[in-house]
């Protein structure tokens, strides 16, 4: 079986965790999950930091306030101290890699590296090796995992301060994510160019080539796609009217709004529902 592929979920513990006061890094567990809707949620609370790569599906991760979708290939760090959630999304199970990581300055890093306000990041494919090896060091049991996975971390954080660098780490955060944090506190907001330009204290040419490394989107195309993932989990959890749901998700006009989401997810939110409804029936 290749590492990227399994089929059902397992959990693997340190056998020496008399080893973690030895080395900088350690990893406690480890494990491969396949989440469903029907799971629920995950919402324990730990004094460790867990590092999440999608390999299928869809999942959910919440962090404060803010709520965010992850798919193939994106890598999402979470400080289970903090209040949190992540749980598969209602339409497909999600299949991913998940290590729970102890060790020096993981609570600086976190922050630094941007992911206390924005957890995910996309086009992390890299990293699926890094994680099969965590799992399968811990169910062999070596007297030599000590060393070996407090390297692997470092190797992964190294991955980590090299990817949020080239995508423009400013603070606490990338110029893209601190963007993200103000308007998604405001999706029904008018936004336009100019103000993201504000916003980002970078000028408009700056801004878009940001946002295309970040992303892969121009911001409004960004802002696009953010509104049309809050007005799917609208769709699916509420029983607002249409119009509605367009005006939280930044729409006047139900028919622009309806235009935008059928070219996101191809067919129309009235259509959406029914079939989302057909689903959760069967």
């Amino acid at each position: 079986m290749r590492f990227s592929e399994f089929e059902t979920s397992s959990i693997v513990f340190n056998a020496a965790p008399g080893d973690f006061e030895l080395w900088p890094y350690s990893v406690p567990v480890a494990g491969r999950t396949i989440a469903r809707s029907s799971d629920g949620l995950v919402r324990q609370n730990y004094h460790e930091h867990v590092l999440i790569l999608t390999l299928s599906g869809m999942g959910v991760i919440e962090v404060g306030n803010s709520r965010f979708e992850v798919r193939s290939g994106d890598f999402a760090w979470i400080d289970t101290a903090l209040t949190y959630a992540h749980g598969a999304d209602v339409e497909a199970e999600w299949a991913y890699f998940w290590m729970a990581i102890c060790g020096h300055g993981l609570n600086k890093l976190h922050r630094q590296f941007g992911f206390d306000m924005a957890p995910v990041l996309s086009g992390c494919s890299e990293f699926t090796e890094s994680f099969d090896t965590a799992v399968t060091r811990l169910s062999q049991a070596r007297p030599s995992n000590g060393g070996a996975m407090s390297a692997l971390v470092a190797e992964i954080l190294a991955k980590l301060s090299r990817l949020r660098c080239s995508r423009h780490l400013v603070g606490g955060g990338t110029v893209v994510s601190q963007i993200a944090q103000e308007v998604r506190k405001e999706l029904d907001r008018a936004w336009d160019i100019a103000e993201l330009v504000n916003l980002s204290g970078a000028s408009q040419s700056q801004l878009f080539r940001r946002f295309k490394a970040e992303t892969g989107q121009s911001p409004m195309g960004w802002l696009r796609k953010e509104r049309m993932v809050l007005a799917s989990y609208l769709l699916r959890t509420t029983e607002q009217p249409i119009s509605q749901v367009a005006l939280r998700c930044g729409y006047q006009d139900p028919f622009h709004f309806s235009r935008d989401f059928k070219k996101l997810e191809g067919i129309p939110p009235r259509a959406y529902r029914a079939r989302f409804r057909s689903v959760v029936k069967v």
